[in-house]
């Protein structure tokens, strides 16, 4: 059994592991309790027939500095795992090309300011204006005394329709998962911040080599276990123990397990029912059921293995698709996901209507593709939480007041929407909050 200056993790998705990596690193012990038969949570390994792919297709960027730096210290090689390419951004309107971003090699955010000025799609008054925004934003000069909506802060700052049709409202999307007109500007600006006005490299399109969780998960399991770590699946925590505002441990279905600090890496929907029961986590729990969220449909298209796109990620406007990117990167040569983020008519198909609907817009893009295959559609109804105006402001810090007991995962009050980066950097950061504790 446990002893009771263990530090329990709950859930095995990225912020779990990170947190649990974190600990075992500054050599604490940790037991991280996962309910489902594999780790990696919403972003692992699924079979697609003999291929191994994702439950979500995701691509990190250069500016996920938190992630990075987890991957090399569980022992990944990055050069191996990932392919890094500058910034370009193809996106085709009724199956033509209707607009192109590509960062030259300048540094940032000169690199942005330039690949604007030269971007084909725009008139010259669309890039001028483009341009303001940019430098605006990389300056801090834009101060919201509150939130407002991504759109609302686009028109406020002059961005006409197409303008916003065709950039904005694609980066938007891609990087919170929520429509334009309800995603908070606070957090774009936050990214578009940490994207384009740090460093040339921030904004490079990283794409895993493998699937994700050969990416981290793998890694990480072995990197905790090897330093006296326990990993244990199937375990579903039932309850919290708690006495005195202190926490002591949780209940599985098989017995207590004590612990002298918890942390909770699931996501708020799963957190609600285990934080109900507590009165003075009532604020947190109020919080927490206001929580939405939206969903992320991929669909992955195998044709035969000759078959590759000219760019390995491409955009599309107009239609249900809006991202595709060529697996053949991945070691899967034929393989094409089609990425649609956020809600919209696609949600009231059948997953046999949408493949039928996708595989005709990737018909009339790419007319001298042969048929497809075979095709495999992952709906996720709750992929993120909805990072709409306004959300900073319930996000919960991942320190409770329940001593002991914390919270991490990518809705924790980080400043990032829901990604990848987003749920690293709450678990480094809980994970780093508990070894200060203790010193």
């Amino acid at each position: 059994m446990a002893s009771n200056d263990t530090v329990i993790i709950v859930g095995g998705g990225w912020a779990g592991l990170s947190c649990a990596a974190e600990l075992t690193r500054h050599g604490r012990h940790v037991t991280l309790l996962e309910s489902a038969r594999q780790l990696g949570g919403r972003a692992r390994r699924v079979a697609f027939g003999e291929y191994p792919v994702d439950n979500g297709q995701h691509i990190l960027l250069g500016a996920y500095t938190h992630t990075l730096q987890l991957l090399q210290t569980v022992g990944v090689n990055l050069a191996t795992h990932i392919m890094r390419m500058p910034l370009q951004l193809h996106l085709h309107e009724q199956q033509r090309p209707a607009f192109v971003l590509t960062a030259p090699k300048l540094p940032a955010p000169l690199h942005l300011l330039a690949a604007l000025l030269r971007a084909p799609g725009l008139t010259l008054s669309q890039r001028w204006t483009a341009i303001r925004f940019g430098q605006r934003f990389c300056r801090n000069n834009i101060i919201l005394e509150k939130d407002l909506t991504a759109l609302e802060l686009l028109q406020h700052e002059k961005q006409d329709s197409r303008l916003v049709q065709l950039l904005w409202e694609p980066l938007c999307l891609a990087a919170l998962n929520t429509s334009i007109d309800v995603a908070s500007a606070e957090v774009f600006l936050q990214v578009l911040r940490d994207t384009f006005c740090r460093n040339r490299h921030d904004s490079d399109l990283l794409l895993p080599k493998t699937d994700l969780s050969a990416l981290l998960p793998d890694h990480a399991c072995e990197y905790i276990e090897q330093r006296g770590g326990r990993v244990e699946l199937g375990q579903r925590v039932e309850e919290l123990l708690i006495h005195q505002r202190q926490i002591h441990g949780v209940r599985c279905a098989d017995s207590p397990r004590p612990a002298s600090q918890v942390v909770l890496t699931i996501p708020p929907y799963a957190v609600l029912p285990l934080l109900k029961p507590i009165p003075a986590l009532q604020d947190t729990t109020y919080n927490l059921a206001n929580f939405t969220y939206e969903p992320i449909c991929t669909i992955y298209v195998k044709y035969p293995d000759d078959v590759s796109a000219d760019f390995p990620v491409q955009g599309f406007i107009g239609g249900l698709s809006q991202w595709l990117i060529d697996r053949r990167v991945s070691g899967l040569p034929g393989l094409m996901a089609v990425v649609i983020s956020g809600p919209g008519p696609h949600m009231n198909l059948s997953h046999t209507e949408l493949a039928r609907q996708i595989c005709a817009e990737l018909t009339l893009a790419f007319p001298h593709w042969p048929a497809p295959d075979d095709v495999f559609v992952i709906c996720e109804k709750r992929a993120t939480f909805s990072c709409r105006s306004n959300i900073n402001a319930i996000r919960p810090d991942n320190r409770t007041l329940v001593k002991g007991l914390w919270l991490a995962g990518d809705y924790t009050n980080t400043g990032y929407p829901a990604t990848i980066e987003g749920a690293v950097q709450s678990g480094l950061r809980c994970a780093r909050q508990i070894v200060a504790d203790s010193l």
